[in-house]
């Protein structure tokens, strides 16, 4: 099975029914190592900030994300690679 590289909205695990979001999250982790999964990578940052972070860059240069493996200033990225990110925010459980 291939590793996994996903952003996940903030809303998805916290704030108004945080429990049943946490559980579908951690069934989501569950799942994929049951069917063999060897790797997964989780941001989770709402698409809202990353957006605010493409406009005011200097506002957001601490922003520390996960790239297919490695850790990186999501400011310091091209932009392709930022729109790639913020296109995986869709994603909720």
């Amino acid at each position: 099975m291939e590793e996994v590289n996903s952003t996940v909205e903030t809303g998805t695990t916290g704030g108004k029914g945080r429990s049943s979001g946490l559980r579908r999250f951690a069934s989501l982790i569950d799942q994929y190592f049951a069917q063999g999964g060897m790797q997964i990578q989780f941001n989770v940052v709402s698409r809202k900030t990353l957006l605010e972070a493409q406009a005011h860059p200097e506002e957001y240069e601490d922003l520390l994300i996960r790239v297919a493996g490695y850790s990186a200033y999501f400011t310091q990225l091209s932009p392709e690679v930022q729109q790639d990110i913020i296109a995986r925010t869709e994603q909720r459980l």
